[in-house]
């Protein structure tokens, strides 16, 4: 997906969001809008808008002295969503299509986003029961279901810290149906999902977990680690949460399917969805609906 120019005013609001949760330092704030809006005219709008805000970040970091601006945020979220594991688990468990609940949860995971809203913000149940009871805006379930009788290893991209946990009920299903194997970040960017957490959560108990080589947001596949691309070419299917994956594996040349949020107009009117809706994407099914 590329960029349009709405990301470039998104990227300097990162960037203050960024800067502020890095500290209360104002003029380190006001450093770091300025050198990320000396960047702008450099900006290639062909490229996706997860690699055009790395810069951002990076710049965020360079400036507080820190590799990872949102460390304890992260620590939270997975505590949060760990209090939410049994739950969720009843709740698969009591269903009669599991793998089709399992689905909805991980992308109630993606709805609740832990790492825009503060925890005091979200109503993780109103969020579960809402994902669960109305319709997804594009879904392509059914389609994945077969695709899955005939999977032997599924590339599952991870997002977010404590979405993780929502992911792990999902993986736990899909185990029963092929062979996982979870990515998380090679290095700290926004809340992404590192190894780290992968270990907090216990992922690490029941699937493989690899990295993707770097500070990368969403799966840009010109700089992440050269084993994953080739993991990515053999994997049957390839599951991408949220919208850091939607921007970056979109157009990737295998069996995608995205579980996300929409979370701005620009992905909207890119996937057909409503602005705030959930959907489960099938990019090689959107083609084929293109086409036809």
């Amino acid at each position: 997906m590329e960029a349009s120019l709405e990301c470039l005013e998104c990227i300097l609001r990162q960037t203050l969001r960024a800067a502020r949760i890095a500290g209360d330092d104002v003029d380190k704030q006001r450093q770091a809008l300025d050198g990320v809006a000396k960047e702008i005219p450099f900006m290639n709008l062909k490229r996706s808008p997860a690699e055009l805000s790395l810069g951002a970040y990076q710049l965020v970091n360079q400036i507080y002295n820190t590799c990872d601006v949102y460390k304890a945020m992260k620590i939270e979220q997975n505590k949060m969503a760990l209090c939410l594991e049994n739950e969720l688990e009843e709740l698969v468990r009591k269903s009669t299509a599991p793998l089709a609940t399992a689905i909805r949860l991980a992308a109630a995971g993606n709805i609740i986003d832990l790492g825009i809203l503060q925890a005091h913000e979200i109503n993780p149940h109103e969020a579960i029961q809402h994902v669960l009871n109305g319709p997804l805006a594009i879904d392509h379930t059914e389609l994945f279901l077969r695709d899955l009788e005939h999977c032997g290893e599924l590339l599952y991209l991870l997002d977010n810290a404590g979405e993780i946990v929502f992911d792990k009920i999902l993986i736990r299903e899909l185990n029963k149906h092929t062979r996982v194997t979870a990515v998380v970040k090679g290095a700290p960017i926004i809340n992404d999902a590192c190894m780290e957490d992968a270990e907090q959560t216990g992922l690490t108990a029941i699937c493989e977990v690899i990295d993707n080589g770097g500070p990368f947001i969403g799966t840009p596949v010109s700089l992440i680690n050269p084993y994953l691309v080739k993991r990515m070419e053999s994997a049957d299917i390839i599951v991408g949460k949220g919208q850091g994956n939607y921007e970056t594996v979109d157009d990737f040349n295998g069996n995608v399917y995205l579980l996300l949020k929409i979370k701005c107009e620009i992905v909207s009117r890119h996937s057909g969805a409503p602005l705030g809706s959930a959907a489960f994407i099938s990019t090689r099914k959107r083609v084929c609906d293109c086409e036809g």
